[in-house]
């Protein structure tokens, strides 16, 4: 996917990079937010990360249920294991999953929808995590915002391809994105 050419600024996928976890997922919940109050239909899920919390206490939050997964599990004192509770990624991937089944089952004009994902990372990158929710989001071809860890960008953008763009992390950028989006829709 070559940046900075005019189909990336349409890509109906916008992955940001380039701040921190806890940034990033403000920055999601924020644009969640701010799309919601103009009349956008928000689906997906996002990290809760409450300021001090543990490792093991980060949340996924769905964002049209309100229903939260644990993102990791407590392994115990000493382990060394990946602590991702792949129970808790699965459950809010289905989450996603029938919210967009919803929204397709009532109908009408998609472009009023966007499905947030909190990130494309290791787990995605190997076709686990929140990878089924991406996939439901594209077949239906509805709009995503996402983030991407810098580790795996490379498998990112064979995930992705053209679809997506990569942007820097601020809300500016993904008002831009959906402006573009909406402008393009209604044309």
């Amino acid at each position: 996917m070559a940046g900075g050419e005019m189909a990336d600024e349409r890509a109906m996928i916008l992955a940001v990079q380039g701040a921190d976890r806890e940034q990033i997922q403000s920055l999601l919940i924020e644009a969640a937010e701010g799309l919601r109050a103009s009349g956008v239909r928000v689906l997906g899920v996002v990290e809760h990360l409450p300021p001090g919390c543990d490792h093991e206490d980060v949340l996924l939050i769905d964002l049209v249920s309100g229903e939260t997964n644990r993102l990791h599990q407590n392994l115990g004192p000493g382990a060394a294991g990946c602590s991702l509770d792949p129970a808790g990624l699965a459950a809010a991937a289905a989450g996603v999953e029938r919210a967009i089944a919803a929204r397709l089952d009532e109908g009408g004009n998609l472009s009023d929808t966007v499905v947030i994902l909190s990130k494309f990372g290791r787990q995605e990158a190997e076709g686990r995590g929140l990878t089924s929710a991406f996939h439901a989001a594209v077949a239906a071809e509805l709009s995503v915002l996402t983030s991407v860890s810098p580790t795996v960008r490379d498998q990112w953008d064979g995930f992705a391809g053209d679809l997506a763009q990569i942007a820097p992390a601020s809300l500016r950028e993904v008002e831009a994105w959906w402006g573009c989006l909406t402008g393009e829709m209604a044309e």
